[in-house]
């Protein structure tokens, strides 16, 4: 944390939608057919057809609501590191001349 430096928010927030929505890609499917397969009773086929209907909307839907919510999560975190790291300034480099100053003999001190 010694070279900290603020981040773009929006790049951030990007990543972590595209992160959140490609992990929802991926887990929400398999989700969606866990509840399909263990959540209707073999004798109750009209229930079989509406938990199919719902858990493929909620396999289109889900990622998209992940990666909104990713979206949120980056920007807020991003905009909460930026508060807590301060940009420090940069070195310069500053040449300075000294100047020599001879004192002049005065009219009182000739002779």
């Amino acid at each position: 944390m010694r070279n900290s430096q603020p981040v773009s928010v929006l790049l951030v927030a990007f990543v972590s939608a595209a992160v959140h929505g490609l992990g929802a890609v991926l887990f929400v499917p398999v989700l969606s057919f866990l509840f399909l397969v263990f959540g209707s009773l073999p004798a109750q086929l009209g229930s079989i057809v509406g938990a199919t209907d719902r858990g493929m909307t909620l396999a289109v839907i889900a990622p998209f609501c992940c990666a909104a919510l990713g979206f949120v999560a980056g920007a807020f975190m991003a905009s909460l590191f930026n508060m807590f790291v301060k940009e420090r300034p940069r070195r310069e480099i500053v040449a300075q001349e000294t100047l020599l100053v001879r004192s002049s003999t005065s009219l009182g001190d000739a002779a």
